[in-house]
């Protein structure tokens, strides 16, 4: 297939792999536009510098939570400061001015957001997003093929998705290594070889070897993003009762063995989704 880059370079390849997030392009352009699944929250995420905000908040991330509003903040080297700020908000358009917003929200809360909120930096230092899930039948077509969250967005609610992501590289490359000497896909998982404008025919084996991906790794998938949703009302609760109940959890998991009950409790499991099927996977796990 032939890949035109916004430089205006071709490059010639036999796969293409989009891992370009969220609201990823190379998605938009393989299957047209796909509307995420809107958790009904907006995040937003940047950096400051203070040596003296750092050594207040210390490395263990501390957080302020009101009903529908939570500000989180953990000090990182070199004197800077991670803050993360989580708001309900059923309109899932994004603010004309988000550094207006978060100040309009959060200023008046106290602790060390008024210092903080003087600082939001331009578009090119602050993340501001909708909390969202991406949720795709299939994961690939002709050449191209999905993987991390332009595919499968688990979103923050349910965290792991860098380990999923990370995952799914690995199951991508078993599959295609494992792809000339496999004589078809998993049961359930046939698919049609695909064509697209500007690539060629997929072969058999290559088509067989995404769907093996895909079938693979999906069941994992809708059970950490059903984990998510159901961690909302948790992670962002939208009243003080759940507040304090979170919080007493938090201060239980602190005590002697309750840590690995909290865990447990908080968390979709492990998957055991790292099992190769390559020989040369296998060689390159053991080294």
């Amino acid at each position: 297939m032939t890949v035109r880059l916004t430089d205006g370079t071709t490059r010639e390849a036999d796969l293409l792999a989009g891992a370009d997030g969220a609201r990823s392009r190379v998605r938009s352009l393989a299957f047209g536009e796909v509307t995420p699944r809107y958790l009904g929250h907006q995040v937003a995420a940047y950096v400051v510098t203070d040596a003296e905000l750092s050594r207040q908040v210390g490395t263990r991330y501390q957080m302020l939570t009101k009903p529908g509003l939570m500000a989180g903040a953990y000090a990182l080297r070199d004197d800077r400061l991670a803050l993360l700020f989580l708001r309900r908000e059923p309109d899932p358009a994004l603010p004309a001015d988000p550094a207006a917003t978060l100040r309009h929200h959060f200023g008046g809360l106290g602790w060390i957001l008024p210092s903080v909120l003087e600082r939001v930096p331009g578009p090119a230092g602050l993340y501001y997003d909708l909390v969202t899930q991406v949720e795709l039948e299939r994961w690939h077509r002709g050449r191209i093929v999905l993987l991390g969250d332009a595919c499968q967005a688990v979103s923050l609610f349910a965290g792991h998705g860098a380990s999923m992501a990370m995952a799914a590289s690995w199951i991508l490359a078993d599959e295609l290594t494992t792809a000339h000497d496999t004589p078809g896909p998993l049961p359930g998982t046939a698919d049609t070889p695909g064509h697209l404008p500007g690539t060629s025919e997929i072969p058999g084996h290559l088509a067989d070897a995404l769907a093996r991906y895909q079938a693979r790794m999906a069941p994992a998938i809708a059970e950490v993003q059903a984990f998510g949703r159901r961690s909302i009302q948790w992670i962002a609760p939208s009243n003080r009762w759940r507040i304090l109940a979170r919080d007493l959890i938090f201060r239980l998991a602190t005590l002697p063995g309750a840590d690995r009950l909290f865990v447990n409790s908080l968390s979709p499991g492990g998957h055991n989704l790292i099992s190769p099927r390559s020989d040369v996977l296998e060689t390159v796990r053991r080294d």
